[in-house]
């Protein structure tokens, strides 16, 4: 198994229902443990955390495993300078034996087992240039970030084109893989490393309904839906709850005033980065839609209504604004269970929510979501 240096999980830590507990079992003979040494096997989203020491270079290790498998990084010898940092693995019940290699992150070892051990050890050799260009491009975005505070346009310029052709590329292979794997738990591992920037959240959601036995039946698949459709697009087809929110100048606004008309309500904040970023395609798109049946309204997270102010200035957002400076706490925000900023729904002229999300990629060609999904949805 490889280990690669690109971050592998940045989702929310999401508790799942219990499940009935199965059996992972482990056992290695490589020539290059050293005995006495600790072996641990820790559960990145539990942070459960089981060892047992090497015994005539060997070791095995048998742990329970829930709701169909994890993510798990296994280890020998517990220095990261001397051992390494640990070999990454989504990981189910069954069987992995590992055989010779150097012991320092499991280089060279070869893995045997039950199917989520050939889906993985498959994975890794069709899709390590992948990986290589996924680390080509975040080293790539530091140079662009470093570029950027330095203030030399030009070549910030030429990086975030660099970046995008790099997105994607990474976005196709990702995709072309899932697709010929809808079955496999390395899917859900390629869906979680390789796709969170370059992937849209719809799309996403898409890929996750598709996955079926191993690709879904395990904890990491779960969260990441969980973590999608716990946000905006739980939402859809169901009835949008009523908010009551003061306007700048005090006046309270209720969701019942639109009432005949679409609604696009967009949760934001003056301190989102992501949020100011999205301004000006708000902007554009509620300039060519503001003779059609649709009303912005926009509401803020804020707690102060000077930095509230002052941003709706900077970024001349000119239809309806709310908030009842509460942060956080915002009564409308709780309303409707957002987690994250900025996220937006569109309300039907019956009080249906009928879209949600409309984020565009990160990473990789830039796409005027909203304004296509809007169009679509109003038809």
């Amino acid at each position: 198994m490889k280990k690669f240096k690109l971050p592998l999980l940045g989702l929310t830590m999401m508790a799942l229902s219990a499940a009935a507990q199965e059996k992972l079992e482990i056992t290695a003979k490589m020539p290059e443990l050293v005995n006495g040494e600790r072996v641990l096997l820790w559960n990145v989203f539990s942070n459960a955390q089981d060892s047992t020491i090497v015994k005539d270079n060997s070791f095995s290790l048998t742990v329970n495993v829930e709701n169909g498998g994890s993510t798990y990084i296994l280890q020998a010898g517990i220095d990261p300078e001397k051992n390494g940092l640990g070999m990454f693995m989504l990981m189910q019940p069954g069987k992995m034996h590992i055989e010779g290699g150097n012991g320092t992150g499991f280089k060279g070892a070869t893995f045997t087992g039950d199917a989520f051990v050939t889906d993985w050890v498959e994975m890794e050799k069709s899709m390590q240039p992948t990986h290589d260009l996924m680390n080509q491009m975040q080293d790539m975005i530091a140079d662009l970030n470093e570029a950027t505070k330095l203030g030399d346009k030009e070549a910030a310029k030429k990086l975030a084109e660099e970046v995008q052709v790099l997105g994607k590329k990474v976005a196709a292979n990702g995709k072309q893989y899932m697709d010929s794997h809808l079955g496999s738990a390395a899917s859900a591992y390629i869906m979680n490393a390789l796709m969170p920037d370059v992937m849209t959240s719809m799309e996403k959601i898409s890929y996750l309904s598709k996955f079926t036995g191993r690709a879904y039946n395990n904890h990491l698949a779960k969260s990441m839906l969980n973590n999608l459709t716990g946000t905006e697009t739980q939402w859809i087809g169901k009835p949008a709850p009523d908010f009551s929110q003061p306007d700048v100048t005090g006046k309270v606004v209720n969701l019942k005033d639109f009432k005949g008309k679409y609604v696009l309500v967009d949760f934001w904040a003056s301190w989102c980065g992501p949020c100011r970023a999205d301004a000006p395609e708000l902007k554009e798109v509620h300039e060519k839609m503001k003779d059609k049946n649709i009303s912005f309204v926009s509401i803020s997270l804020d707690s102060d209504k000077s930095k509230w102010q002052q941003a709706l200035a900077e970024e001349n957002m000119t239809w309806q604004q709310l908030s009842d400076l509460k942060g956080d706490q915002n009564a409308a925000s709780l309303a409707y269970k957002v987690k994250g900023i900025p996220a937006k729904f569109l309300i039907d002229p019956n009080g249906i929510i009928i879209g949600a999300g409309f984020r565009e990629v990160k990473i990789g060609p830039k796409e005027k979501i909203l304004e296509k999904s809007l169009n679509e949805l109003m038809k």
